[in-house]
């Protein structure tokens, strides 16, 4: 890890260390990296910081935001309409049963102030490496069989960071994010990192929290004390 810049301070991330989150760095951008070796990606992701897109010359950007979005497993917000939908036996809802599909999906999203997507050839087999250790969970909404939604993220111990969803038929998506935060919840796990916040995950009960609240919350849920991989 080189330091490129005092103030504000940003970084060159040539070898698997990452500065201290709390330091004020502009707009939550810390720096670089030339890859997204998995290795690299845990570390990062079990102390705060993740990667949001890839520039023209090809160097992979992380970010920690100031502020954070976080959805709590049993906060959850439902409507009786979603309710009647999860107990139809037309939806069906599994996990890790097509990530490739999934992340391939979320790629083909057109998001609001993006110009097209952050998830490229790069991102996708970096995600794909971590997937195949085991550190990445896909959650998938079937309707009469034919995949219809959902979502993937990065899973270390009982932190879970979501990237990205998808959805093709209205409501795919929120359906799976209940039936997997309903599952998480099972088994001790208290939220969802929902990283940047929006107004579709507030409406369904995402809260925001500052720097100085989110980090210690992923640290103790990552839990990372060593070599994962």
């Amino acid at each position: 890890m080189i330091k490129v810049n005092e103030n504000p301070p940003l970084y060159l991330l040539d070898d698997f260390e990452f500065p201290s989150p709390y330091e004020p760095f502009d707009e939550g951008f810390i720096g670089a990296s030339y890859d997204l070796h998995p290795k690299r990606l845990l570390e990062g992701y079990s102390q705060g910081f993740f990667p949001w897109y890839q520039d023209d010359e090809g160097m992979y950007h992380w970010f920690i935001l100031n502020e954070r979005m976080f959805l709590k497993t049993d906060e959850v917000k439902t409507t009786k309409k979603l309710l009647q939908k999860l107990r139809s036996p037309k939806w069906e809802f599994k996990i890790n049963t097509a990530f490739d599909k999934v992340i391939l999906n979320c790629a083909e999203v057109k998001r609001k102030h993006e110009n097209g997507t952050w998830i490229n050839d790069g991102f996708i087999e970096a995600y794909k490496k971590l997937y195949d250790l085991g550190f990445v969970i896909s959650v998938e909404s079937y309707y009469e069989g034919e995949l219809v939604g959902g979502f993937y993220g990065v899973a270390i111990n009982k932190y879970f960071s979501g990237e990205s969803m998808f959805h093709l038929k209205p409501d795919a998506s929120k359906l799976a994010l209940i039936y997997f935060c309903d599952i998480l919840k099972q088994n001790g796990i208290e939220y969802i990192d929902c990283q940047v916040p929006s107004s579709h995950l507030r409406s369904m009960g995402g809260k925001v929290y500052k720097k100085e609240e989110f980090v210690p919350m992923i640290w103790n849920a990552s839990g990372y004390k060593g070599k994962l991989c």
